[in-house]
């Protein structure tokens, strides 16, 4: 009975092998943290924010179809800034003027969702990752710098 037992101890050492780095992974939140926590007042363009595989991944299946045009607004902004939970950045001025006019990107680090406006004249469209475990879809918090073009919004 005893070496039954011992027969299996190979395998139990096996699967908390590979159980261990899962349980020690940072989370999403927590490299989106570290990420843009350092980076707070400096162009996004230089320090290839925008290029990050955690944003990248994350921007990429949030504007879908409005990535392309998204990204060249918001490649004209000059630095992430932060307001309470919120990391942002905002586009300067356009360079497809007859597509958006302005764009913004936040990132609210309370509830690790990303959220997208996109200013078109006198209204907006925002895009916004869904909440995990969210019973409903609240609507995302914004910087005082977008708040104008989110209120715009249907």
């Amino acid at each position: 009975m005893l070496l039954a037992r011992l027969r299996f101890l190979p395998l139990a050492f096996l699967l908390s092998a590979c159980a261990a780095p899962l349980l020690l992974m940072p989370s999403q939140r927590d490299l989106m943290w570290a990420l843009l926590t350092p980076l707070v007042g400096f162009d996004p363009n230089k320090v290839n924010l925008f290029e990050q595989p955690v944003i990248k991944q994350r921007m990429t299946a949030l504007l879908g179809s409005h990535y392309e045009d998204t990204m060249q607004l918001l490649r004209t902004a000059d630095q992430l800034q932060k307001e309470g939970p919120l990391f942002f950045v905002v586009s300067r001025y356009t360079p497809i003027p007859d597509i958006a006019q302005q764009a913004g990107l936040v990132w609210n680090a309370d509830t690790d969702r990303l959220a997208a406006v996109i200013r078109h004249g006198d209204r907006s469209e925002i895009l916004t990752e869904a909440v995990q475990g969210a019973v409903s879809a609240a609507a995302p918090q914004w910087p005082a710098a977008i708040a104008p073009w989110a209120a715009s919004a249907p």
